[in-house]
């Protein structure tokens, strides 16, 4: 509520020193050499040119939210509705805005139309910005959320029920008011840093800062104005300003009531300056001429008392910075707190990072390697791993911030030493380019990832403007072994032809009964250089020699390893689903072909019942089969048919590209089969639709073929408990296993902006033990992999969160992802990291909490394949995923070392499909319901002859033992009804499966 001007040059005087240019530097650092990686070039939130700037910005905030977006907040004084007391927006990792333009009205008369946003009445509405001041953002360090505070002053004219807390005993009081918002910038609700009673007394409070709890619940600290309270309430001896904090659940329902933060009651004052760890928060505040921290457990428990930090540290910088307003203090989320001040220039930006019970970990300067002339706000945020990025506004003797203050870096290690020397935080803002001067940043941090914000009067001359950049700790992806997995199988070409593969040939994988994965691939028939056929790699999942059968069998029961697409050769890739349950032994195999046309197919008349599929029509073929998991023999269970059109008795196919895949194929929890195919027939729909259909895993209908959508489609088909669903672009179709539509959504209910198209490089996954579906994609606005979780039984969205880390470079291409049956979930894309000159596929395995709705990674991100090179000729692309609770397969297509010696270069036929199996990084058994349910004993029976005869459903082997703790021996030949006679006194029994 008040305008800073700060100047620094004028025009003239710029031509009577000279440009920036001729000036020397001492600041000799960069982004690159500090180990981080610019996510982003900077960017300007309200540079007046697209955006309402009232030249009063002022009282930053930053925070990252657990989607991995930037929320900005600021304060910009002007008049009427264009008032902007607190506003925030949301940016993209990308630095591209989210939050797009809203008509906003008051209840008191009049609209305005901005993309910034303050609070919301309980109807969702979007109130003008003219209601409370100072801004404080933050973002859920422990799960999902962000909120905006302020310091409310007439927020009850647009939100009536808040009026018994803002009108006081005085007639009217500052208080602290949260707006509690999702991921996506939605409102939760409304909450009050003091209740109504503790607001009554005459006088404000005004709010300090606040932050999410490790528990769940919110810390809000204020600064009461209500000076009397600290003798009366306090049992001070004097009157004065004072820090209390008060401790709420986010729908507002007191923990603990407003509380003193100093240990002593005497007068005290803050702004900004509380910081989470896993178990307590910290304060910071400014107490007879020094700073103080106190420590707190989650439930409001003094950990400390006041913690001197000048006297703690020995040093007088740690415990200058007034009460807040240049200075920062963060915590990590997990066991530290980060405090920074503005010593003497020869001091500099001091940072001291206590442990959390409130111990020195370290305290020194961060910008002891520039000469400073004169040094203005600090702020410093530090990460997980205890790794600080510290940021300043200085001026620097020895070049143009002499005359200019600029924001200025400089990263620590977890132990204090400097990663390098200090550097410029915009790569806009440097002595070379910036006539005017930056100020007032705040950074902060969300696991490895960092953004910074200031005040920069360089977007537009001499206009203080938000601006901002991001920046994630560098990371270059290893082998396996760097994240801790081991390899299962080596790289294993699926077939290796003579020839190089055609472009459109790329694997599709699935695993069937926890027991094999299955890879398919094209390649050339039999006796072909340039026709296409089917096969199937068959590679059990603990490891052992794989084998390779093929795709389609004829009507006589043998493999056929023929030509079998009459029209296209160069053809898309097939399409394989599992049925992964337990103890499951049924497959699907599908592919563009023309079964039709070839004798070996034609050993009935299911081609001739009127439908005219032409004489070089493509379609989608599927046929199903059993495997002998101990031979790795599959034994088709029906012939090979037309999927989508094979019961049709009259029409014409449109032309001869029928139906494509396209669509995808996978196995639903009661053994059955979804297809669902880029259908072109024309039969139903003119143009490209998606048609689906359920079979048995014998080739029997289910539910006829059925219109999804009225585009094309690829792959994007996921199973889930109960049902499945189909992505067809943008939109997610959920059915139960029926068929029956429960719902469609829009994947933009994410809040990301993931690719619409038809799915090339976005994929949808699920596991039927889970009543969840997974998202993954690339990220339009920014280079980032993402993946979003959905509930299929209510379609509503849950989370998401950056799969690729903040400081992976390189060009991203398209992903794809696999889930297990506890919602464990690996994401896999196309990288080109720094210094490869090929693509490389890279992983990462994630896992998703449904309790606390949160995702978090099992690994970071890392390259699976024993082939990934920087030279060479390795690459690797176009991959597919497939696991179990205790294995992960990824395959693949590219260039490689076909010994498996990458640093040899490749050698192998171009495009070639190939697959590693790696372990998981967190094995566990499966708890999905196998085929043919759990056992479960129905009798056991004593009989006359001392033996015992045991009942039981649901198969499986029984087990015997003379302990409860084991040896356990298989009973040999046992089923239900078996007999047996005990060997001994005691005979314990179980049935395993």
């Amino acid at each position: 509520m008040k305008t800073i001007v700060r100047s620094c040059v004028v025009v003239a005087s710029l031509m009577a020193i000279g440009a920036p240019g001729l000036w020397g530097q001492s600041v000799t650092g960069t982004v690159d050499s500090n180990g981080l990686t610019a996510r982003a070039d900077t960017f300007y939130v309200n540079d007046l040119n697209t955006s309402l700037n009232n030249l009063n910005t002022e009282a930053l905030g930053v925070a990252i939210t657990a989607a991995g977006d930037i929320v900005i907040g600021w304060e910009d004084d002007g008049d009427g509705l264009s008032d902007l007391e607190a506003v925030w927006a949301l940016y993209s990792a990308g630095g591209v805005p989210i939050t797009g333009d809203a008509d906003i009205a008051s209840n008191r008369g009049g609209s305005i139309t901005m993309r910034y946003r303050s609070f919301f009445r309980a109807n969702g509405s979007p109130t003008p910005a003219n209601t409370a001041w100072g801004p404080k953002i933050k973002a859920n360090l422990f799960g999902n959320g962000f909120g905006m505070g302020a310091t409310a002053f007439d927020l009850r004219y647009e939100v009536p029920e808040v009026a018994d807390i803002e009108v006081d005993a005085g007639g009217g009081g500052d208080w602290p008011a949260l707006q509690l918002l999702d991921n996506t910038g939605d409102p939760l609700g409304l909450v009050s840093g003091v209740s109504a009673a503790e607001a009554e007394p005459a006088g404000d409070i005004r709010i300090a800062d606040w932050d999410y709890l490790a528990n769940g619940n919110l810390v809000v600290v204020g600064e009461s104005r209500q000076e009397a309270d600290l003798v009366s309430k306090y049992g001070g001896a004097a009157a004065g300003k004072h820090a209390i904090f008060r401790i709420v659940t986010p729908a507002g329902e007191v923990v603990k009531a407003a509380t003193l933060v100093s240990e002593t009651a005497v007068a005290n004052e803050i702004w900004h300056g509380v910081g989470v760890t896993a178990n307590g928060f910290g304060v910071r505040f400014w107490q007879g001429g020094k700073t103080f921290v106190r420590l707190f457990d989650n439930a409001g428990e003094p950990v400390t008392g006041n913690l001197d930090l000048g006297t703690l540290t020995g040093n007088a910088a740690a415990a200058a910075g007034g009460r807040g307003d240049s200075a920062g203090f963060h915590g990590n989320g997990v066991d530290a707190y980060v405090a920074i001040s503005a010593g003497t220039t020869a001091q500099g930006a001091w940072v001291t990072v206590l442990n959390a019970d409130g111990t020195v970990r370290y305290s020194r300067s961060a910008s002891d390697d520039v000469p400073l002339t004169a040094l203005g706000s600090v702020d410093a945020a530090i990460d997980p791993a205890g790794r600080v990025l510290a940021v300043w506004e200085g001026q620097d003797s020895t070049d143009w911030a002499a005359v200019c203050p600029l924001i200025m870096g400089r990263l620590l290690k977890a132990d204090g030493t400097p990663v390098d020397q200090t550097f410029y935080v915009s790569e806009l803002e440097t002595p070379e380019l910036a006539y005017f001067p930056s100020s007032g940043p705040r950074v902060t941090c969300l696991h490895d990832s960092f953004a910074v914000v200031w005040e920069s009067q360089s977007a537009v001359a001499s206009i203080p403007t938000v601006a901002g950049r991001l920046f994630g700790i560098a990371h270059k992806p290893g082998s396996i072994e760097s994240v801790g997995l081991t390899r299962i199988v080596p790289d294993t070409p699926v077939i290796v032809p003579q020839l190089a593969s055609l472009g459109n040939w790329e694997p599709y994988a699935s695993v069937v009964g926890n027991s094999a994965f299955l890879i398919e691939c094209n390649t050339f028939a039999e006796g072909t250089t340039d026709k296409q056929r089917y096969v199937v790699m068959l590679q059990p999942v603990a490891g052992g020699t794989p084998r390779m059968v093929e795709g389609f069998y004829a009507d006589n029961g043998q493999p056929f390893a023929g030509i079998i697409n009459a029209s296209r050769q160069n053809g898309n890739p097939g399409r394989v689903a599992g049925d992964v349950r337990p103890g499951a032994v049924n497959y699907l195999v599908g592919g563009e072909a023309s079964p039709h046309v070839y004798s070996q197919f034609q050993s009935d008349n299911r081609w001739n019942l009127g439908f005219n599929r032409l004489a070089d029509g493509r379609y989608a073929v599927v046929q199903g089969y059993s495997l002998d998991l101990a031979t790795l023999t599959p034994t088709p269970l029906c012939k090979a048919l037309d999927a989508i059109n094979g019961r049709l008795t009259s029409g014409t196919a449109g032309g001869n590209q029928i139906g494509r895949f396209g669509g995808d194929l996978v196995a639903l929890d009661n053994g059955n089969f979804v297809a669902t195919v880029d259908d072109r027939s024309g039969v139903r729909e003119a143009g490209n639709i998606t048609t689906a259909v359920i079979l048995a895993p014998d080739g029997s209908i289910v539910k006829e073929s059925f219109v999804v959508a009225s585009q094309d489609i690829w792959s994007n088909l996921a199973a889930f408990r109960g049902g499945f669903c189909a992505r067809v672009h943008q939109n997610l179709y959920f059915y139960d296993n029926a068929g029956n539509l429960q719902g469609m959504i829009d994947q933009a209910t994410s809040g990301s902006q993931f690719d619409t198209g038809r799915g090339d490089g976005t994929r949808i996954a699920g596991h039927v033990n889970s009543p969840y579906v997974y998202l993954a994609g690339k990220v339009s606005d920014a280079n980032v992999v993402k993946v979003a979780v959905w509930d299929a039984q209510t379609r509503a969205f849950v989370t998401q969160a950056e799969v690729s880390e903040a400081g992976f470079a390189g060009d991203f291409d398209r992903a794809t992802l696999a889930v297990d049956a506890l919602n464990r979930v690996v994401v896999s894309w196309v990288s080109k990291p720094p210094g490869y000159e090929q693509q490389q596929v890279a992983a990462r395995v994630m896992a998703f909490d449904p309790d606390a709705g949160t995702i978090t990674p099992l690994t970071a991100s890392f390259l699976p394949f024993v082939n990934a090179a920087e030279t060479g000729g390795i690459r690797t692309l176009q991959m597919s995923l497939a696991m179990t609770t205790k294995q992960i397969m990824v395959a693949a297509k590219g260039e490689i070392n076909l010994q498996n010696l990458p640093d040899n270069g490749a050698n192998s036929p171009s495009e070639i499909n190939f697959y590693t199996v790696i372990s998981h990084p967190n094995p566990q058994d499966d708890p999905t319901p196998p085929v043919g349910g759990f056992p479960e004993f129905t009798g056991i029976q004593r009989n006359p002859d001392g033996s015992v005869t045991i009942e039981w459903t649901g198969g499986g082997t029984l087990e015997a033992a003379t302990s409860v703790d084991g040896p356990w021996q298989a009973v040999s030949g046992a089923t239900s009804p078996h007999t047996l006679q005990p060997s001994g006194p005691s005979w314990f029994g179980r049935v395993k499966k």
